[in-house]
């Protein structure tokens, strides 16, 4: 009988068949009304666009390259994809805040 190796879990299984470890197994983040991979919306990716264009440069060292958008308070913690609670940082600022989410403090 002919097999296939999954690529993701490194194991044969029956041609024709799928993977059973990967039909069941749940993804990571689920995306849902999205444009883009991966755990953020199209709504984000819009709001921290905008939040950018307002604010051309880092809210911490000033910097105007490599900027991202930051949520003050995490998803996970209740926050919400609203202007109001994005800021914007640098790609180092933002690495080296970790996730200390209080409102004015730097790092």
């Amino acid at each position: 009988m002919p097999y296939s190796m999954c690529q993701r879990h490194k194991k044969l299984y029956p041609l024709g068949t799928s993977c059973a470890q990967c039909a069941t197994a749940p993804r990571k983040h689920k995306s849902k009304n999205t444009r883009t991979r991966g755990r953020y919306d199209y709504q984000w990716q819009k709001v921290r666009a905008e939040a950018i264009r307002l604010q051309p440069f880092c809210s911490f060292c000033g910097t105007g390259n490599d900027l991202t958008g930051d949520h003050i308070l995490p998803l996970k913690e209740g926050g919400t994809n609203t202007l109001d609670n994005v800021r914007v940082l640098c790609r180092s600022c933002n690495t080296r805040r970790e996730n200390d989410y209080r409102k004015g403090d730097r790092y």
